[in-house]
């Protein structure tokens, strides 16, 4: 009995001590100062490389951006009290019903409120991507991966897609840096910490479930390991997430919300012509311009040894990470942020995992230079397509005069029928004081008012011979703001004779309905 009471025993004890190996293998002998040190270098050289992006253009990146700065100055002026939202009376964020789902983000945004706008939000957009990879990062300087800063180059810069829109006024940049630190909290079993980030996590950002997506693949990470269920990162995220959602100066409103996003995310996209967020990437457009990361990703799933589960949770836990992301990027391109880290995170940990003890000879060295090399060079190539990218960026004052004669000759608060959803992000940074029939997302009148959305479809796609009648009646108004490449509405109206063109630029004219 003693003997096979030993035998458990030991193998207990074997089956902790593979276990942790590889994470007290690498934490041992840190030095806080090193790390700090270290951490601080990468943040300041990717803030280097993201600043050097980021005025390539004198436009402000990202479309939405332009609602987040102008509301984040509201939300500022307004302090301590929430203002309205009056914006977008006849969808899903009309003023009863309204939740500020980026509010955190808009609260670290307010600094660069304080002088020119457009200038705040581009500096913003690259202190937040540099404070993500900065964060991801710290993951390899404190699990002291072997040769991280060769990983930092394509960790930066391995995909061109990824640094633009990591060059964007928006929250996934501040959201990347936090799943960075709940990967930490999560192998460290902090879940104190845990239960306080996801709360964070829930103010900051509605894609607050990712983390309780890490929590799961981390019980899967454990399940395949060591053969034990271990829920306790799950229990600690979905406290996190329930106190975030019902302690929030929007509860229960964003319950409400909550239904909208899962909806617009779970519903087919050819019901409805969404936002280009809601449809994947190109395919070879992807792999092309992110050629080093999958070339590292999937020779990571070659070195990567599937038999060795109990010394090797980090490098699997990483692996069930990017494979979602990975899907879940070719699925919907909102999600493209997050799988270049992680599929380098992966890698990394994986070859540092199945590198010899003779990772010290002159042949890897001279591979390691040879790779240099090579990751230097795609760097260039990727920085260079991202500038130019952000260089093709349209005028950022192209709404400024519709938007301005708006605002002088039509009354307060009343509603200007925009012909362009996505141009409601300007429209609002311009003139706050007309409403709109529908922006930041088309579902939000859809999901509000169906049978509305028809009819404004129609009228958009030039679809209707008289638009200028059925606008007065179901929308109330009788000015329209339209881009002047919208060619299938602007000829409609055209022909119909319904209107006469009040303003006009080289961007977007101003129709006012005839009598």
């Amino acid at each position: 009995m003693f003997s096979i009471l030993s035998g458990a025993e030991a193998q207990i004890v074997n089956l902790l001590a593979t276990g942790q190996t590889y994470l007290t293998r690498r934490k041992m002998d840190r030095s806080p100062g090193a790390l700090v040190l270290e951490c601080t270098a990468a943040f300041l050289l990717s803030l280097g490389l993201m600043l050097c992006i980021q005025f390539a253009s004198p436009a402000i990146v990202g479309n939405d951006a332009y609602y987040h700065i102008r509301w984040s100055r509201i939300l500022l002026a307004s302090a301590p009290h929430l203002p309205a939202f009056t914006s977008l009376p006849l969808t899903v964020l009309r003023p009863s019903a309204f939740v500020d789902q980026h509010f955190l983000f808009h609260v670290l945004l307010m600094p660069f409120t304080l002088g020119d706008l457009r200038v705040g939000a581009k500096l913003a957009a690259p202190l937040f991507s540099a404070l993500a990879l900065a964060s991801i990062f710290w993951l390899l300087v404190t699990y002291r991966v072997r040769y991280r800063w060769l990983w930092l180059l394509p960790l930066a810069a391995g995909s061109e897609p990824f640094l633009y829109r990591m060059s964007m006024t928006r929250a996934p940049s501040l959201s990347l840096a936090l799943l960075g630190l709940g990967v930490y909290v999560i192998l460290e079993r902090r879940f104190v910490y845990l239960v306080f980030l996801t709360f964070i996590f829930v103010w900051l950002y509605n894609l607050f479930p990712l983390i309780l997506v890490f929590a799961f693949a981390h019980a899967v990470t454990v399940w395949l390991s060591e053969r034990r269920l271990d829920f306790a990162a799950l229990y600690a995220t979905s406290l996190g997430a329930a106190l975030g959602l019902v302690i929030n100066p929007y509860f229960p409103k964003d319950f409400v919300l909550i239904f909208h996003h899962a909806h617009m995310l779970l519903a087919e996209t050819t019901a409805i012509d969404v936002g280009s967020e809601w449809y994947p990437y190109d395919t070879s457009e992807v792999l092309t311009k992110s050629a080093a990361v999958f070339a590292l990703y999937f020779a990571a799933l070659l070195a990567f040894n599937f038999r060795k589960r109990s010394s090797d949770n980090p490098p699997l836990f990483f692996l069930l990470l990017a494979a979602v992301f990975l899907l879940m990027s070719l699925r919907w391109r909102r999600f493209f942020e997050y799988w270049p880290p992680f599929a380098v995170l992966f890698a990394a940990f994986t070859f540092d995992a199945e590198l010899p003890e003779f990772t010290r000879r002159l042949r890897l060295r001279l591979s390691m230079v040879a790779l240099l090399t090579v990751l230097g060079a795609i760097t260039i190539l990727n920085v260079r397509a991202a500038r130019a990218e952000i260089r093709d960026i349209r005028d950022p004052f192209a709404m400024r005069g519709a938007s301005a004669w708006l605002a002088t000759h039509t009354p307060a608060g009343s509603l200007v029928f925009n012909a362009d959803w996505v141009e409601f992000p300007e429209l609002f940074y311009y003139n706050q004081r007309n409403v709109y029939v529908t922006g930041l997302d088309p579902r939000y009148l859809f999901d509000s008012q169906p049978e509305l959305w028809k009819v404004y479809d129609r009228i958009t796609q030039g679809q209707e011979k008289h638009p200028g009648p059925i606008i007065r009646e179901h929308f109330g108004t009788q000015y329209v703001v339209a881009r002047n490449d919208s060619t299938e509405f602007l000829d409609a109206a055209k022909a119909s004779g319904d209107f006469e063109t009040v303003y006009s630029d080289a961007y977007a004219s101003v129709l006012r309905i005839s009598q």
